[in-house]
């Protein structure tokens, strides 16, 4: 979904995204997340700052809010890491901070993840088919350690 706003799905997935509004490099764009046993809608202000990073900031949907980063690095050979930093808050005083930690912090990553290596591939085949780009392409997730995607 992160390659092509409202293009569709990616190849076996049934999210997608749906651009509302555009100006320039500032998006609107509601995305269809399916997550474990629900699938949820989000509107999300989308700003593109290329080649460097992207940013998401949540308008509407489960979360009270949530900020995330992608971040672009070139790398030695042909190389680019790519990082993904988030930040979200629940709606619930008190309960909300130990739940958010606790499970919907966990979910978040795994989620993340998912997207994260669905758009690798993406990606990848993307840069294989380039008339511009005559290199196999190569693409570094942050996340490919243990920890997973770096939340704060």
């Amino acid at each position: 979904m992160l390659t092509a706003f409202g293009r569709g799905n990616l190849p076996g997935s049934k999210e997608k995204s749906r651009i509302v509004e555009q100006n320039g490099d500032h998006l609107i764009v509601e995305f269809t997340t399916n997550a474990i046993y629900k699938t949820y809608v989000t509107l999300e202000e989308v700003t593109l700052y290329s080649p460097e990073r992207i940013t998401f900031k949540h308008l509407n949907g489960p979360l009270e809010s949530c900020d995330e980063v992608f971040t672009f690095e070139d790398l030695p050979d042909d190389k680019t890491k790519w990082t993904h930093t988030g930040s979200f808050r629940l709606g619930w005083p008190v309960v909300g901070d130990v739940v958010g930690k606790n499970i919907t912090k966990r979910w978040f990553e795994r989620v993340m993840r998912k997207h994260m290596r669905e758009m690798q591939e993406a990606i990848e085949a993307r840069a294989a088919r380039s008339h511009v780009f005559k290199r196999k392409p190569k693409v570094t997730l942050a996340s490919d350690d243990a920890s997973g995607p770096e939340q704060t």
